[in-house]
């Protein structure tokens, strides 16, 4: 187990090297050139030409590649990636975002995995039936609601019209938790729905799948009560596909993948604090969150190798 950790640890080290070179060509190298169009848009839409000589030397665009990939790497994690439309460090800009946007997505994960597992048990149990047929149409009306226009209605007849929710905005944790709750019901509803409904149709498919398999048949020959083979033979190994879409979608909605939700709310997280940066053409900002976003999809993706290896004995490392 040892080994398969080192292993993994060292290829995620090796994928975040990548990901920064993929984002140093996409960013500077391939749109400008590296001199004055790279520098042009790092300096924002109303820089002047002596910003833009100043930050093409900043960066060492007038110097070899190598010295400018360098330059990016030092600048990213040494909190000096600064936007040039707000001239605040992209890293702090982060930092204030990161409370907002962990609330949402953890919360709104809590939702979605709960509600998520019941759909998906209770429809494969009773598919078929009545039960099941109207849990598949309501699922699939969640999965095709676009999240910006269920906020937006949301928004509007709970918050708006009739005051039932606050009207959006982030209030701290630390001030007053039933407040921080109060204020994040609208948003974590609406951004679970979507994963509600597909978790739940995948669930019950790997269910009807694996419950035909000959360990369950044995189980039930062996006696065992319907409930127990159910979560301690069908369920267990039927999850192993949800933890993969959990940790993807988790770090995805985790690394700004909530841009929607964040923005229809005015959330001030990481997810709003993207979109504003790419309205703007803000490129310093643009790049930071996209590095933000991969160590977050790297990290879970690590975590659900571990899991899996919890969860199925037969694809444990040795």
């Amino acid at each position: 187990m040892a080994t398969f950790l080192i292993r993994r640890t060292i290829g995620a080290i090796l994928v975040m090297l990548a990901v920064t070179f993929i984002v140093f060509l996409i960013f500077i190298i391939v749109p400008g050139g590296g001199k004055l169009g790279t520098a042009q848009r790092i300096a924002g839409k109303n820089a002047t030409p002596q910003n833009v000589l100043n930050i093409e030397h900043a960066w060492g665009f007038d110097k070899p590649f190598y010295v400018q990939y360098g330059l990016m790497i030092k600048r990213m994690f040494t909190n000096n990636l600064v936007s040039y439309t707000s001239q605040q460090p992209v890293l702090s800009q982060i930092k204030q975002g990161i409370p907002a946007t962990f609330s949402l997505t953890i919360g709104a994960a809590l939702i979605w995995v709960f509600f998520g597992v019941l759909v998906g048990v209770i429809s494969a149990v009773t598919a078929g039936r009545l039960s099941d047929r109207l849990i598949t149409i309501l699922a699939l009306v969640g999965i095709s609601m676009p999240v910006f226009w269920l906020g937006l209605v949301t928004r509007y007849l709970l918050a708006e019209k009739n005051s039932f929710f606050p009207d959006g905005e982030y209030y701290p944790l630390t001030a007053n938790p039933l407040q921080w709750a109060y204020h994040l019901i609208l948003p974590w509803l609406v951004l679970a729905v979507l994963f509600i409904g597909f978790y739940g149709r995948v669930l019950r498919g790997n269910i009807l799948d694996t419950i035909n398999e000959d360990y369950v048949r044995t189980a039930k020959a062996k006696g065992l009560a319907s409930r127990r083979v159910l979560v301690k033979h069908v369920l267990r190994n039927s999850l192993i596909p949800i933890v993969t879409l959990f940790g993807l979608d988790f770090a995805g909605v985790l690394g700004g993948g909530a841009i929607l939700t964040e923005t229809v709310f005015d959330l001030h997280g990481v997810g709003q604090y993207a979109a504003q940066s790419i309205n703007n053409f803000d490129l310093p900002p643009i790049m930071g969150v996209t590095m933000y976003g991969a160590f977050f999809i790297v990290l879970f993706s690590v975590l659900v190798d571990i899991f899996y290896a919890y969860l199925d004995p037969r694809i444990r490392p040795t």
